[in-house]
């Protein structure tokens, strides 16, 4: 269910990202040809570089029902479960490391890129209970995030590169509620704080005369299990939750 949801997220948006994908593609390809190199010496003149970035998100949670899903009670049983994403905003700052001697092949195809960013989400959860009422739970995180990631590079065409990117990310949940009590009455899902992933994702390098700007889609995985574990309804069917990902996002480089 969770992997339909990244699915259909992903046809809403897929003719939107292919329309500014190749019409950036286009317009800078009818340039190329005899166009001048802007930030020419942009690898080799500095180890370092900054920048920031703006975008949105699309999260949603995986998860593992447990043994008690299976051996639920009618009073209280849950025929099915269905994640929801939303649209989030991320925000974040750009240390660029600039691997390699001057004018090496390591330096020209690869960055070690360093991504403190604030990213606020929301995780829907809809609970189809056996008298075919619906509940849904709404779980609401504002992350600050701490990527590490190695940008591998082409070579560049003009003022055009393309690059893809990988490593791992650690985060921390600022509302979360792992330590609140349970309200009987309307009990929540409470996740831990800390989410360890890996991401990877593609993008663009295109050089301007006074700035690099590069739009960027990026999938993240999580790895641990988040789940608080709570003694309710809601909880006890599942034994773990690991949090996805999906990023589009234009950087600013200077």
């Amino acid at each position: 269910m969770e992997s339909s949801n990244l699915r259909n997220f992903y046809h809403i948006q897929r003719r939107e990202i292919i329309i500014l994908v190749l019409g950036v593609c286009l317009a800078f390809s009818g340039k190329i040809s005899g166009q001048a190199l802007n930030r020419q010496f942009y690898e080799y003149d500095r180890f370092i570089h900054f920048g920031f970035t703006v975008g949105f998100n699309y999260s949603t949670l995986k998860y593992d029902y447990s043994p008690t899903f299976y051996n639920q009670t009618p009073k209280d049983t849950v025929l099915r479960v269905s994640a929801q994403g939303t649209a989030g905003f991320t925000l974040g700052a750009v240390c660029d490391l600039h691997l390699g001697s001057p004018k090496s092949f390591i330096r020209d195809h690869f960055d070690l890129r360093v991504i403190p960013s604030l990213c606020l989400t929301q995780r829907n959860l809809a609970f189809t209970m056996i008298d075919s009422t619906v509940v849904t739970k709404q779980i609401e995180s504002a992350f600050v995030e701490m990527p590490f990631l190695l940008k591998m590079k082409s070579d560049r065409f003009g003022n055009l590169r393309f690059y893809v990117i990988g490593g791992a990310e650690y985060s921390y949940d600022l509302s979360s509620t792992a330590g609140a009590p349970v309200n009987p009455a309307d009990p929540k899902i409470a996740l831990y704080p800390n989410n360890v992933a890996y991401q990877f994702g593609a993008g663009l390098d295109l050089y301007f005369p006074f700035f690099k700007f590069s739009p960027e889609i990026k999938i993240s995985q999580g790895i641990n299990n988040i789940l608080v574990p709570q003694n309710t309804v809601y909880t006890n069917i599942f034994s773990r939750f690991r949090s996805n990902f999906i990023y589009f996002s234009l950087y600013f480089e200077g």
